[in-house]
């Protein structure tokens, strides 16, 4: 195999990409180099080893900076609004919005109480990307990444504070701050003004339930006590009643907001699922823990694979990129992963703003000043703009209307812990047994689901956040008053999150769904848990096999990933209803969905999935809601809410699907009904369900003998594809337009797909990260190696081994750096 050797002391390099002198020696003792190694295997994964944690982190900032550094520069820009002084104007309004969701003294505040071995991994990894920035300086006609000279700038040296923030700003600021309380007051006011007070409320309770007890739990049922979150609301107190009076959430501080000064609502397909199989469940192996994180796909990938070997640390896996972790891996002795939990940690508080003083706000009875502070936003060719940032006792204002007295500002569970967050996602790759991992678990503040198996056969589930202690009175899916008397009392201790070891059922299975029973839904309008929930694609599979081998347990996710999740649901309701009519239209229809496995596949390659059993159901659920939803639903929402969530035919999806709302409450509308019970809203009063599912049928059998001839059994809908969007995560361009690619049919599965199997002979690794490793392209256009290697192996639902042990890692190795540091 070729053998790298570079010796630069990297004291000096990153210092000279810093622009910082040194002095040309130093006395005696006062540094003393160190050495760490980077082997990197076929699919160019490096696995770095180093004796002490600076120095490990240090290898795993310089080997992805060689692969990903673009992506890093733009992330690093995204996530502290700092886009628009190198991609222009077009991007200002988004710096703006990103600097006022967060406060950069607090998270600096955080780093510096670190520890220094803590300290170590951030500015390791800076240190690690900065001398490749060093390297590029003395090379950069073959180093420099295309997209720096297509887009006419040059990287920035790394700091710390950078590297948390990629994190902070997206795992915390990004996937944990969603929040849709503005949207749903619209909503809510959309009802009213529709239906009146009573029936209004009573369908916002229906579109945004509270609580579904027939919703799919991760827990099993009975094996977690709801009475654990007993203390999640509290009564007022005696200040707050004088103040706030008998209904605090009154329709003066509840008005219609303005369309225009909502922020927009923030929705994703993109959500994670999880299969962690037990001893019980396992066979030709003691555990097995496939995840599949799903944050959506990207060129380049969003998740980037590492290996660390050292300073406590043995681990393989991968992370987003840009993390310095081991987010989803394993080491000997134990194996984790994460998925979205969706607990709600975050509300919007209404500020009365002081008609004299708009930057004060009522609180606790006295006028109260905003906190605020300056900020200067760059402008590529354009002047500087200087933005005002406001926050409140609640945290930051994310709307400030000084002309109607009023703001919004937002509380937040995890604030004040996202630095203990990174720590506690880093740390758990040290541990090496349950009660190890727990010990990070309860130090994450965000809302993730966290996942276990050991060498043993033992499996964990743990909901992770901070979720407050609310008032009493205070509807948690709407924005409440500012005033003082709604604000949270306190958190609820780590106890009373969900948490499982060693479920009766042998496994544990998640796609997002609910933890556990008595748990509430989230907050968000286009999400929700309900008894209809795409988990039990996975499920049913589970449940009819007694045992599984790792390679069945893939085929199972692999198999649940072109299943129709809304299917299941409705396609056997719907063929009971045909049975009772007598139009032959739709007999025939039906003898085309009674044949349907619910998968959507496209074996011939001919670009149509095979059946037409998938253009019939899915024109069939789109009339269907509109039959039962749309005269109910304001115009302004209506939208929201009458959609299937089914791809675009023909057209590639940087996402997942997943059942949406409206089908959901159809589901159980019809549910309760026929099982007699009543429902928030009689959706279904006076209505004749199968005469409606046939009518919805007819006018689908009319909608596609229009289209495509009367033919049914030649039906068929154009795939859709899975695409690598060339923008990250806050849809800021990470690579040229060029550069995007796709695999030929969407799957709804993770970003990457990893398995960990524990077995009688040790511990094996599996993963499939596309489109690749590597995102890099030469100034002369030629892509790396492992730019798009892993694209196939993706598509044609295969995976690669992960490399563990010192043996492995050498016996696999194509090359070998070695760096003084």
């Amino acid at each position: 195999m070729p053998l790298l050797l570079r010796r630069p002391c990297a004291l000096f390099v990153a210092a000279a990409a810093l622009g910082i002198a040194l002095p040309l020696a130093l006395p005696h003792g006062t540094l003393e180099a160190a050495e760490l190694t980077i082997k990197r295997d076929a699919y160019g994964t490096p696995h770095i080893y180093a004796d002490d944690t600076y120095g490990l982190f240090y290898g795993y900032g310089y080997a992805i900076a060689q692969d990903r550094l673009y992506q890093l520069e733009i992330a690093k820009r995204s996530t502290q609004g700092r886009v628009a002084e190198v991609l222009g104007k077009d991007y200002l309004d988004f710096d703006i919005g990103i600097r006022r969701n967060y406060s950069p003294a607090t998270i600096r505040q955080q780093l510096a109480a670190l520890p220094k071995a803590d300290m170590d991994i951030l500015d390791g990894y800076a240190a690690g990307i900065n001398q490749w920035l060093a390297e590029i300086e003395r090379q950069p006609g073959k180093l420099m990444p295309k997209q720096f000279l297509d887009n006419g700038f040059k990287p920035e040296p790394w700091t710390g504070f950078d590297v948390a923030m990629v994190f902070i700003g997206s795992m915390i600021n990004r996937f944990g701050d969603y929040n849709t309380e503005l949207q749903n007051q619209q909503l809510l006011d959309g009802l009213i003004a529709k239906h009146g007070a009573d029936q209004g409320r009573r369908l916002f309770d229906l579109l945004l339930a509270n609580d579904n007890p027939n919703s799919p739990t991760t827990v099993p049922k009975g094996e977690w006590d709801p009475a654990k979150r007993a203390a999640a609301w509290a009564p007022p107190k005696a200040a707050a009643a004088k103040v706030a009076g008998a209904d605090a959430q009154t329709a003066p501080l509840l008005a219609s907001l303005d369309p225009a000064s909502a922020p927009p609502a923030l929705e994703d397909k993109a959500f994670s699922n999880m299969l962690v199989l037990g001893a019980k469940k396992s066979r030709e192996a003691r555990a097995i823990l496939i995840n599949g994180p799903q944050f959506g796909f990207f060129q380049p990938a969003y998740t980037y694979s590492i290996g660390l070997h050292g300073a406590g640390y043995d681990a393989v896996g991968n992370s987003p990129f840009g993390y310095p972790m081991v987010q989803f891996g394993y080491n000997k002795d134990i194996s984790w992963g994460s998925t979205w939990g969706a607990g709600d940690n975050v509300d919007i508080f209404r500020l009365d703003l002081n008609p004299a003083n708009p930057e004060q706000y009522r609180h606790q009875g006295a006028w109260r000043n905003l906190e605020k502070r300056t900020e200067t936003v760059r402008v590529k060719g354009e002047a500087d703009r200087q933005i005002v940032v406001y926050r409140s006792v609640h945290g930051p204002v994310i709307d400030h209307q000084p002309d109607k007295a009023l703001a919004f500002s937002k509380r937040r569970g995890w604030e004040g812990q996202e630095v203990a967050t990174l720590m506690a996602w880093n740390k758990v790759g040290k541990a090496r047994d349950h009660q190890g991992w727990m010990d990070q678990v309860q130090h994450s503040a965000i809302n993730v689901n966290w996942y276990y198996a050991d060498r043993n056969g033992n499996i964990g589930y743990a909901l992770g956040g901070r979720y407050p202690i609310r008032t009493q009175g205070q509807d948690n899916r709407l924005p409440t008053s500012g005033s003082g008397e709604l604000d949270w009392q306190g958190f609820l201790p780590f106890s009373s999150n969900p948490q499982v070891y060693n479920p009766s059922t042998g496994y544990l299975a998640n796609w997002n769904n609910r933890p556990a029973e008595g748990f509430p839904n989230p907050d968000q309008f286009w999400y929700s848990w309900n008894a209809a929930d795409r988990v039990e694609t996975m499920l049913s599979r589970i449940e009819a096999q007694k045992t599984f081998t790792p390679d069945e347990a893939w085929a199972l996710m692999m198999e649940s990933s072109f299943e129709d999740p809304n299917a299941r649901f409705l396609v056997p309701r719907l063929l009971d209803a045909v049975r009772k009519g007598d139009d032959p239209r739709l007999v025939q229809a039906a003898r085309h969905l009674g044949a349907w496995d619910y998968l959507e596949r496209d074996a011939d390659r001919d670009g149509h999935y095979d059946l037409p059993a998938t253009p019939i159901f899915r024109s069939w659920l789109a009339h269907l809601q509109k039959l039962l939803l749309a005269d109910l639903l304001p115009e302004q929402q209506a939208a929201w809410f009458l959609r299937t969530g089914h791809y675009e035919p023909g057209k590639g999806t940087p996402g997942s699907q997943n059942i949406e709302i409206a089908t959901k409450v159809i589901h159980q509308a019809i549910v309760d009904a026929e099982a007699g019970r009543p429902t928030p809203f009689p959706l279904l009063a006076g209505k004749d369900v199968d005469a409606l599912m046939r009518q919805a049928l007819s006018l689908a059998v009319d909608e596609l003998g229009k289209a495509q001839g009367s033919d049914s059994s030649r039906w068929r809908t154009p795939v859709s594809h899975t695409l690598y969007a060339p923008q990250n995560f806050l849809k800021i361009p990470q690579a040229g337009a060029d550069e995007q690619q796709q695999n030929h049919l969407a799957m709804n599965r993770g970003t990457e797909n990893n398995m960990t199997v524990f077995a009688a002979d040790g511990v094996k690794g599996y993963e499939v990260a596309a489109p690749g490793q590597s995102g890099f392209i030469a100034p002369d256009g030629s892509r790396a190696p492992h730019y798009d290697d892993q694209l196939e192996l993706f598509g044609d639902l295969g995976h690669k081994p992960t490399w563990l042990s010192a043996e492995d890692v050498k016996a696999h190795a194509v090359s070998e750096t070695r760096l003084s540091y």
